[in-house]
């Protein structure tokens, strides 16, 4: 399980390397989530090599015991590509945000355009419930002609029966014509409810035009939006494959820097062995050098009264004594530059593209600085010899004039043979810098060529992220129009239907009104003839 770490504490070994103490921070579940850890965890480990601050965040991978697998690494790139993905998770999330607002825009005027059809139908219906409420009383009007009809089937038959009646049936007929007349009854109704019926089935007609125009308009959208997603998906396999070979390329440039850095940092050691080499050659070459010599007058020495000559060698071993400090003092600073010089170099090698241009120019400081004292320390190492050779040619005619014979005061040492070998070391030396040079130069064209190929493939890929974008967005607004055509139909087929079977219902009754009246006025018609 891979865990957030930082730097709580870190003390060198004894041998070399840090002891470094890791403080527990966060850990990453299965779902790829974060989860801060609270308590004082503390995993210590020798695997950094580099001596980092307090407080450096790391990333680690630790098993069920929490014991540590591989080496840290350093977070700092990490968290800025979470920072990233965080980023546009928040871009997404408001362009979310947005979209849901022109749906609730969408969505109400969707709501008064169905409100305003809604009145429009509920004033349909209302009309129809009038024409029932019409249809109602010439079904009363229907009855009271079939009664009077049946009167006068029965009364026709009774005539033809009886002729000897016929003077009281004639009564009769003539109360029911008078009747009927009295009625109101007027045909003329029936052919306004027809009318009115009519107008209803035109207005209702024109919205079945529009619901046929609907679901016309809602096969198209459906089609296009299937095309649409099917070249959505296109788009993101194709993304994809994309994505997988940009991270291929961005694992070989990333694998091509490790090892420029690591040749970076072989080349850098291999100059600071060059130096420390040059130094010894300097000295060394400096200590077989025995062509200087020094005035000295023996003979004064020889004759010079013992106690006299004992004290000039008092003094001139006091003097050498203050060049010696003084010597080893600017030694110190030289080896205490050198150290940071390494250092410098240490973290150039680690350094981003961002901190190198700072970290070169103090390295190439605290190197002209080595190089000044260096510089300094050779006429201060000459002038160190002649003090010493001066010292043991006064001690040497010293202890002979007082009688001691075995003091070996030579400083005469063939160095010529490691003049030899540091210069046969400094020869394969500049031979494994060439070959690194090259290598490097190599290595940074290279990665030239590779960056301008993962740079193209960003471009393109930040191509079709955003194609992909814009068409999952007509998408989601052809998705948009397609449900809105699709509730208007729900709607038109909800409320039509039901007003379009009442008006064929009323359509029904008024046609077997009419052929009833028509029945009856012929019937009629006859009667008054016979009067």
């Amino acid at each position: 399980m891979l865990y957030l770490a930082e730097v709580k504490n870190q003390n060198r070994g004894f041998v070399g390397g840090y002891k470094t103490e890791l403080k527990l921070l966060a850990s990453q579940g299965v779902d790829q989530t974060w989860n801060t850890l609270g308590g004082e965890d503390i995993i210590a480990t020798d695997l950094i090599a580099d001596q980092t601050g307090k407080g450096t965040l790391y990333i680690i991978n630790l098993d069920n015991n929490k014991q540590l697998q591989g080496t840290p690494e350093l977070a700092g790139s990490r968290i800025v590509n979470y920072l990233r993905h965080f980023s546009r998770t928040l871009e997404k999330s408001k362009s979310q945000e947005e979209e849901i607002e022109e749906w609730k825009t969408s969505l109400k005027i969707q709501g008064e355009e169905i409100g305003r059809r809604q009145a429009e139908l509920d004033q349909q219906q209302q009309i129809l419930q009038q024409q029932q409420e019409e249809l109602v009383k010439l079904e009363e009007e229907k009855n009271k002609l079939n009664g009077a009809w049946e009167q006068l089937r029965e009364e026709q038959r009774r005539l033809v029966d009886n002729q000897t009646n016929q003077g009281e049936i004639k009564g009769k007929l003539q109360n029911i014509l008078s009747d009927i007349g009295e009625s109101g009854f007027n045909p003329e109704n029936l052919h306004q409810a027809f009318a009115g019926l009519n107008n209803q089935q035109n207005v209702l007609n024109n919205y079945w035009q529009q619901l046929e125009a609907h679901k016309s308009t809602l096969q198209q959208k459906q089609q296009e939006l299937d095309g649409k997603k099917h070249y959505i998906e296109q788009l993101r396999q194709d993304m994809e494959t994309q994505q997988n070979n940009l991270q291929k390329a961005l694992t070989g440039l990333q694998s091509d820097q490790i090892l420029l850095a690591e040749k970076e940092y072989s080349l850098g050691q291999l100059n600071l062995n060059l130096e420390s080499l040059s130094r010894l050659d300097l000295e060394v070459s400096f200590l077989a050098d025995d062509s200087e010599d020094i005035e000295i007058d023996f003979s004064a020495l020889e004759s010079m009264p013992l106690g006299k000559l004992e004290d000039t060698v008092n003094q001139i071993q006091q003097e050498t004594a203050k060049l010696v400090n003084f010597v080893n003092l600017q030694e110190e600073e030289l080896t205490l530059q050198s150290d940071d010089v390494k250092q410098i170099q240490a973290k150039l090698n680690q350094a981003s593209d961002v901190e190198k241009f700072s970290l070169e120019t103090e390295l190439a400081d605290s190197q002209e600085a080595m190089k000044l004292l260096n510089e300094t320390l050779v006429g201060q190492r000459r002038t160190l010899k002649r003090q010493q050779k001066m010292l043991n040619q006064h001690l040497r005619i010293f202890s002979r004039r007082k009688g001691i014979i075995d003091l070996d005061f030579s400083d005469t040492i063939n160095l010529r043979p490691v003049l030899a070998e540091i210069e046969t070391q400094q020869k394969l030396m500049q031979q494994q810098k060439d070959k690194l040079n090259a290598e490097i130069n190599a290595l940074r064209q290279s990665n030239h060529h590779i960056e301008a190929h993962v740079s193209e493939q960003q471009q393109q890929y930040s191509h079709k992220q955003a194609q992909l974008k814009h068409e999952e967005d007509k998408w989601l607004n052809l998705y948009g129009e397609v449900t809105q055509t699709q509730a208007q139909i729900n709607l038109l087929e909800q409320l039509l239907h039901p007003i379009q079977e009442q008006v064929n219902i009323i359509r029904n009754h008024l046609q077997s009104l009419e052929q009833l009246t028509q029945k009856f006025g012929h019937g009629f018609h006859q009667l008054q003839s016979m009067f």
